[in-house]
């Protein structure tokens, strides 16, 4: 068979195959090495980032119920919870509380996080979540976080400086790590 020769499984040329693999393992390549990854920490206060927003989340957190239980950021979490089909919106209130380990426990098993399902959201955890992740950083885009179930999907941003904020009905706050801001937090 030729290198022009058509695959019957697919109907294309495996020349035209070879060249559609090849551009995607470079864009694949291209993403998982552009840019630096941010370099945040929890006590900046809010989520933040550089260059490419896929990337931002892996040095985050962590976010259990011994740490940052109650704010934004939980919050941010238990909609990702909710966006996967794991959480009722309802139990989206800020507190990190027992059903939300539990939920994320799920989590972390449905998805394979590496080093288990321990109910703590950490970079682990962020990078599996980061994955589904969409759009365009920049004052004015909106970063979707693409969920699993039903079409669920998570509007966020991120400013030109960095910080990151999510929208949960038409309230809109920073993903602060200290501060329970929505007005779904008690």
């Amino acid at each position: 068979m030729t290198d022009n020769a058509t695959a019957p499984a697919f109907g294309i040329s495996l020349r035209r195959k070879t060249a559609v693999l090849a551009v995607a393992a470079g864009l694949f390549t291209g993403l998982a090495l552009s840019g630096t990854p941010a370099s945040a920490t929890p006590s900046q206060g809010v989520i933040t980032g550089t260059d490419i927003p896929w990337d931002d989340w892996g040095d985050e957190g962590p976010i259990s119920a011994t740490s940052y239980a109650t704010s934004n950021v939980t919050a941010m979490w238990q909609q990702i919870l909710w966006a996967d089909g794991l959480l009722a919106w309802s139990d989206i209130d800020c507190q990190f509380g027992p059903t939300t380990t539990a939920a994320t426990k799920k989590w972390q098993t449905k998805y394979g996080v590496a080093g288990g399902a321990d109910g703590v959201v950490g970079q682990n955890t962020l990078n599996r979540a980061a994955l589904h992740l969409s759009g365009a950083a920049g004052t004015n885009n909106r970063i979707v976080y693409n969920g699993r179930y039903d079409g669920r999907k998570i509007n966020m941003t991120r400013h030109d400086d960095g910080r990151w904020g999510m929208w949960i009905s038409s309230d809109v706050r920073p993903l602060w790590y200290n501060d329970a801001t929505f007005n779904v937090c008690p």
